[in-house]
């Protein structure tokens, strides 16, 4: 697993000295579950460190081997932008097929979205779905075909008061953007014929997205990979990631290039008319193959949903070890508390490995969407072999809520103090896992006085790995004395991680 190092403050800190402080803003925790991304929570971290997880590789779910899925024509299998759902008791997978693409010549009607089914997650199956002919037959898995499949990604809409036959929607478009909507997530329209963005807005020129070889008579260079939407609850408001090229600086911050791969975003209240058309920030200018980024895939969690993590898609400018194509991928990790402002890291989150066939254009792309397939488990996705003639999609694993952790050493570990906080509730789990000889130990302190709150100055000793942890105090786990009080959190911990905080009802 690869560490992140956030910034570390190690120094002795008064408790008098942190109370002369100017008063810090207050974070009212309500209920919501806050993962221990970076130090959002926190005054003062000594000896602690967050560190960042990769997912553990499971099986091969689906081979892309069907005729239309490119390999007995091309030679290669041409598929990619997978997308992931969970509806009830269905899981449902959607990826694309650019078959038209390589033709001779090009026909980019014949691109199709294709479309499986799980029962789990794990085992999926194409879906026979009798809509689509090809080579004379219907039974195949086509579910669309044409220029808006090339990048045809669905998303359950949970903005409250949809009609049922508006339920699912999706983005589709090279280009250009188009908006469907759907009941089932199987038969689709489109909700109106023009393109909600055509690249001729001005805040594409604001910002300097160039035209397709920097030609002013071309179509604006955007929209050509997998854009995603979603309802975004915390904010009331739809919001689009979309790929553009944008002005950048080389990787050493000394040289401006007129451009890379990167991310811009609009935002939506009707999904029909899109507004702030603006790049997404990462706190410092953009620069070449640190910031270049192919997708997103991002969305909100859903243990947490205000709080939106993207699975990105990170290309560099080298000649690929196969896949015979431009530039070699990783797939990345950011997240965002505002849906603006990300931090993305430096570390992979999934690295080509030892497969050399994996040292390719869009190798190991990761679905958007990660869907959870047990009590404490979470599955992605991701492209394996791009663009060769064994390509497939593979299922990886992480812990529930187990992107980052708060890591500590062996004893005597380290300390944590939050900023001044108040919570909603009666109790506090937390997600977290030690060594056979570690341990966690949480307390509270007044916000103004850092002295030790009576009957709550230290819970009792958490060892062991689970999901859900409700703190104790000797026998006592009831919070409610302490809850709408303003406080600060202690956490000291060693040879240990925390993945995740919640208050809330026991």
């Amino acid at each position: 697993m690869k560490k992140y190092l956030a910034v570390v403050c190690c120094m002795v800190v008064t408790w008098a000295g942190l109370a002369a402080e100017d008063q810090l803003e207050t974070i009212d925790l309500g209920t919501r579950r806050e993962l221990m991304l970076d130090d959002y929570l926190f005054d003062t971290i000594d000896q602690l460190s967050f560190r960042q997880h990769a997912p553990q590789e499971r099986e091969r779910i689906l081979d892309f081997d069907a005729n239309w899925e490119g390999r007995k024509y091309h030679g290669i299998s041409v598929c990619g932008y997978p997308v992931v759902l969970h509806n009830g008791d269905k899981f449902q997978l959607y990826y694309a097929s650019y078959h038209g693409l390589r033709l001779d010549p090009v026909d980019p009607k014949k691109q199709f979205t294709c479309y499986c089914e799980s029962q789990d997650g794990v085992h999926w199956k194409r879906v026979s779905l009798g809509r689509v002919e090809f080579e004379g037959s219907t039974q195949n898995n086509i579910l669309l075909q044409g220029h808006t499949s090339h990048n045809f990604a669905p998303f359950l809409d949970t903005r409250p008061g949809i009609p049922n036959n508006e339920r699912y929607k999706a983005i589709g478009g090279n280009g250009k953007a188009y908006v469907f909507a759907s009941a089932d997530g199987l038969s689709w329209r489109k909700l109106r014929e023009e393109p909600i963005i055509d690249g001729e807005e001005a805040a594409f020129d604001k910002y300097g997205a160039i035209r397709w070889g920097n030609n002013p008579g071309k179509e604006r260079a955007i929209f050509d990979s997998l854009n995603v939407c979603f309802w975004d609850a915390s904010r009331e408001q739809y919001v689009l990631f979309f790929r553009a090229y944008l002005p950048c600086l080389s990787r050493d911050g000394k040289t401006s290039f007129p451009e890379t791969r990167s991310v811009m975003r609009c935002t939506s209240r009707d999904f029909l008319r899109w507004e702030n058309i603006e790049p997404i920030s990462y706190g410092e200018r953009r620069r070449n193959w640190i910031h270049s980024l192919y997708t997103t895939a991002a969305k909100p969690y859903k243990r947490a949903p205000h709080i939106v993590i993207g699975l990105p898609l990170r290309t560099v400018g080298r000649k690929p070890f196969h896949g015979g194509s431009f530039g070699m991928s990783e797939s990345a990790l950011m997240f965002s508390r505002d849906g603006q402002t990300f931090t993305l890291l430096d570390d992979p989150f999934l690295a080509p490995g030892r497969d050399q066939k994996n040292w390719t254009k869009h190798g190991n792309m990761m679905a958007w969407g990660t869907l959870q397939t047990a009590e404490d488990e979470l599955s992605v996705y991701y492209l394996q072999h791009d663009h060769q003639s064994d390509g497939f999609l593979q299922r990886g694993t992480l812990r529930l809520d187990g992107f980052m952790s708060l890591h500590a050493r062996r004893y005597p570990g380290g300390v944590a103090i939050s900023k001044p906080l108040t919570f909603t509730g009666d109790s506090l789990e937390m997600n977290a896992s030690t060594s056979a000889g570690g341990g966690i130990r949480l307390g509270f302190l007044d916000a103004e006085t850092m002295q030790p709150i009576k009957e709550f100055e230290e819970s009792t000793e958490f060892y062991g790995d689970q999901i859900r942890y409700v703190i104790r105090f000797g026998e006592r786990t009831d919070l409610a004395a302490l809850s709408g009080r303003r406080v600060r959190l202690r956490i000291a911990m060693y040879a240990a991680d925390l993945y995740s905080l919640k208050f809330g009802p026991e």
